[in-house]
């Protein structure tokens, strides 16, 4: 199976809107792998997220970052934050941090820069919920031996 990233997706978003239902009906196509989207949070554990996962979260602004989070800087900024609110604009893909505590270091796209940005948000667990309140298709025994078979 193929795997997309990010940019991709951002690239032909047009395409994935206009086709969105019919990836969340097919299993096969909804659990296309995406480059670095994953959940890792403490400490749930580690969850691959696939195409159908974002994009029904992105389309019903569910991962859409409206609310405050900060803008995390470069390395050699020395952890530095900033503020950072936008409007429509931040979709994120990794969900990375600790239930606990709340510190994260997460990852979104940025539409309005077209790159990825790190930042950390008011609250993983509030995401990590959301998340795992989405439906997903469930793989059938036969597409899942059509899925390996593909994939060797």
């Amino acid at each position: 199976m193929r795997t997309i990233t990010i940019a991709e997706i951002f690239s032909n978003l047009s395409f994935y809107q206009n086709n969105y239902l019919s990836i969340l009906q097919d299993p096969q196509r909804y659990q296309t792998a995406v480059e670095d989207a994953f959940i890792q949070v403490w400490p749930v554990g580690t969850q691959a997220l696939y195409l159908g996962d974002l994009l029904q979260l992105w389309f019903s602004d569910k991962w859409l970052i409206n609310s405050p989070c900060q803008l995390l800087l470069d390395s050699y900024s020395n952890g530095r934050k900033q503020p950072l609110q936008r409007e429509h604009d931040l979709y994120l893909y990794q969900l990375n941090g600790s239930a606990l505590s709340g510190r994260n270091n997460s990852k979104v796209w940025s539409v309005s820069e077209q790159k990825k940005l790190s930042v950390s948000l008011d609250s993983v667990f509030k995401y990590l919920c959301i998340y795992k309140g989405t439906d997903r298709p469930q793989l059938t025994q036969t597409n899942l031996i059509n899925n390996f078979k593909k994939a060797i």
